[in-house]
């Protein structure tokens, strides 16, 4: 099985219109690395570039990005809550910064080293992706028990679907999952060790689906109508707009994949990227029976910009699936094989 690259996305802020297009142009030229780059909304990406020009230390804990295009706003983070890498341009306009990670915009290899070093930092989500693939790919051939990852000795994930937990070694690297055996755990070994980064079996299909280059969404959603089921089983912070305005389509009005285009104006790639997180997440069905009742009514994104949204969420608790997530819940669409009874 050969190692797939996730997409990780980068979010700039401060910089001009002509900076920003030399930065997306270097980064569709990096050399093959441990993951793809590409640009994103800057409160769902994972790692953010800052402009270092622009950057202003208001208070030991409160940066302030000034706008870097007529079209955009000041951002201002509370660092204490930041939970993303951040690489600011040099030169930096105040002495007060001293930031983890610098690189020259004008350089390519400053920006690729200083990638480099974001990806070493976002290791644990190159492993929950990793990881979140290879359950999508085998969970059609998983009975319920108790299973190990391990290469080497080294034991690298376990997954308890007694107890529905799973956990991976914070000193795994995604290439060691590459060759990594499965094997069902011995009843007398049960239990995830108490120091692994817990996971759920939603939240690492979830990442999965959000950052694989390959269309995983199941064929039938695409020519059968869907339904809302419930709110997605991942942490509330990690639901991008464009999936919200999915939930909220969705719990409103039964629809087909070609409606939800026309309805929320998504592009096809977007669509079906969305609707398989959801699907994974347990969100969606084109079972009738098992629709939900529940609105998403809960969580109102008609009212005022999608975007401010956003960036209220990040400047308030800023996440992102780069973080580990803590949360450990039930998946309700495991294959039957997995299904509680």
């Amino acid at each position: 099985m050969s190692l797939e690259q996730p997409v990780l996305w980068l979010g700039l802020a401060g910089f001009t219109p002509e900076q920003g297009k030399h930065l997306e142009l270097q980064l569709a030229q990096l050399p093959k690395g441990l993951a793809v780059w590409q640009g994103g909304a800057f409160s769902e990406a994972d790692a953010w570039l800052v402009s270092g020009e622009k950057s202003r230390l208001l208070s030991a804990d409160t940066l302030k990005v000034l706008a870097g295009r007529p079209t955009e706003r000041a951002i201002q983070l509370n660092l204490s809550e930041v939970d993303r890498p951040i690489a600011f341009s040099l030169p930096l306009a105040s002495s007060n910064l001293d930031p983890m990670y610098t690189f020259d915009p004008a350089s390519a290899p400053s920006l690729h080293q200083v990638l480099q070093q974001l990806e070493a930092r976002l290791r644990s989500l190159c492993c929950q992706f990793v990881l979140g693939g290879q359950l999508i790919a085998r969970e059609s051939q998983l009975l319920p028990g108790i299973y190990q990852v391990s290469h080497r000795g080294a034991l690298l994930a376990v997954m308890d679907f007694h107890e529905w937990r799973i956990g991976i070694s914070p000193d795994a690297e995604p290439q060691d999952f590459e060759l990594a055996r499965w094997d069902r755990r011995p009843l007398a070994a049960r239990g995830v060790p108490p120091h692994f980064l817990p996971n759920s079996l939603s939240q690492l299909r979830w990442i999965y689906a959000q950052r694989t280059r390959r269309d995983v969404l199941p064929p039938r959603y695409r020519n059968k109508p869907v339904y809302f089921r419930r709110a997605p089983d991942v942490p509330q912070r990690w639901l991008r707009d464009s999936q919200l305005l999915l939930l909220r389509a969705l719990s409103q009005e039964v629809s087909t994949f070609d409606r939800l285009q026309q309805r929320t104006g998504l592009a096809p790639a977007q669509l079906t990227r969305d609707l398989a997180s959801l699907y994974f997440a347990g969100s969606i069905t084109t079972t009738p029976d098992k629709a939900g009742t529940a609105s998403f009514g809960s969580l109102d994104i008609t009212s005022g910009s999608a975007a401010d949204a956003a960036a209220l969420r990040a400047a308030a608790s800023p996440a992102g699936a780069s973080g580990q997530p803590r949360t450990v819940t039930v998946d309700l669409t495991a294959p039957a094989q997995l299904g509680r009874k």
